[in-house]
């Protein structure tokens, strides 16, 4: 995809808690501990009978590393398949036959409920991981999307996070100056401005608590909790986007990539709901164009991805999944995806990493920036503890709902 732009055990609280909630009990910054690297893991070590079959990784594509000898997996290889960012199908897929097909997933974190209550995931004990006590306590201690709500029970091993929001072609909008009035908001998507020019994505997953975001805290409607959706506040939302809908303000619904990446490079959309590395990707481009992530004041829509292993990893591949695992929380993982995707990873063995081989090539997949992979994990971590941003629940009671609202919004 693009390229670089120039422990302690969790404990529940469960999915009715709102993110300003349970961030009032987490502390920024990382905890230091002694950990053992990837070459004295014990599961590094080939178990006699290994499988020799490759590793079967079913998730989405900003954890997806893109190259696999830095990995030294004792049996095979890995084969990633990539996942939806949408829940229904993500679900119903684990639940047909993913669990029997996949050695592990990784999808978004607020899955982990209603993958582990019909086994499509099973629960570990995250002490055997070495790395598990330098992951980033906004990460680790209490964070709900690691954790099955009704019993504590570990499930995932945190990958990459960030928090979302627009991307903007800013020497369009404002000619000359670069910025101007509404570039802090949301509602650029539906300002004058853009009209015909915005775009939203087709996946209800981020964009409805966009939407939520905008209209809760600029007291434009009432929104319960934009966290968790009533029905009134669904309703709220689906009136709101057909009346812009209807007046032409959104160009399209995009869904995919490499259409996100087209549509702005073409100057189809001026303003997008979109991921940040959009914003990397169209950086890159030759020439460049001067694209900007938006730093909403409503703050910015939050997630994670969890790797998961599946009772087909429990039973068949266990040993090389957990090292799998191990891995994503070193040095080598997060280099890499922090340099490639510009995400948060989950300790501070990246910045460590690249600072320890800053004209790394080969089978270290570098060369690595060690200012920039500390800038991107500070900048993260700081929309993790902001007390605005909403970190959405993918997996919501009424969940079909929020299907349903956004499907008339789109269709």
């Amino acid at each position: 995809m693009e390229e670089k732009p120039q422990g302690q055990q969790a404990v529940s609280e469960g999915r009715g808690v709102s993110r300003r909630t349970f961030m009032k009990y987490v502390g920024v910054g990382a905890v230091v501990a002694a950990g053992v690297g990837v070459g004295a893991y014990a599961y590094l070590n080939r178990p006699s009978g290994v499988s020799t079959a490759p590793l079967q990784w079913w998730g989405i594509g900003t954890g997806n590393p893109e190259r696999w000898d830095g990995l030294n997996d004792p049996g095979g290889d890995v084969v990633f398949t990539e996942a939806p960012w949408d829940p229904v199908p993500v679900l119903n897929k684990m639940k047909a036959d993913g669990r029997n097909a996949y050695d592990v997933i990784s999808n978004a974190g607020t899955l982990d409920d209603p993958l582990f209550a019909d086994g499509s995931i099973v629960d570990f004990d995250p002490e055997t991981l070495p790395s598990w006590s330098k992951i980033y306590p906004e990460l680790r201690t209490n964070n709900p999307t690691i954790t099955v709500a009704s019993t504590g029970q570990i499930v995932g091993v945190p990958i990459v996070q960030n928090g979302d929001s627009v991307a903007m072609l800013v020497d369009d909008l404002w000619p000359g100056t670069g910025k101007g009035q509404g570039i802090d908001s949301y509602g650029l998507l539906f300002d004058s401005l853009t009209t015909g020019k915005s775009s939203m994505e087709q996946s209800w997953a981020c964009a409805i608590y966009k939407v939520a975001n905008y209209l809760g805290w600029n007291h434009l409607q009432t929104i319960q909790d934009p966290a968790s959706l009533t029905t009134d506040d669904l309703n709220t939302i689906k009136t709101f986007m057909l009346k812009q809908k209807t007046a032409g303000q959104f160009k399209v619904f995009w869904e995919g990539w490499n259409t996100a990446v087209s549509l702005l490079a073409n100057k189809d959309v001026l303003a997008m709901d979109t991921w940040e590395p959009v914003v990397f990707a169209l950086r890159t481009q030759d020439p460049p164009i001067n694209a900007v992530y938006m730093a909403p004041k409503e703050g910015y829509y939050l997630w994670n991805i969890p790797i998961y292993m599946t009772p087909k990893g429990q039973s068949q591949t266990k040993d090389r999944c957990m090292h799998l695992s191990q891995w994503t929380l070193e040095g080598w993982y997060g280099a890499r995806i922090t340099t490639i995707r510009g995400y948060l990873t989950a300790t501070p063995d990246a910045i460590q990493y690249a600072q320890d081989n800053p004209d790394a090539g080969g089978t270290s997949g570098g060369p690595y920036d060690a200012a920039f992979i500390q800038s991107r994990h500070t900048l993260v971590k700081q929309k993790f503890s902001d007390g605005v941003s909403v970190y959405g629940n993918q997996a919501p009671p009424n969940i079909q709902e929020y299907q349903d609202t956004w499907t008339q919004v789109t269709s």
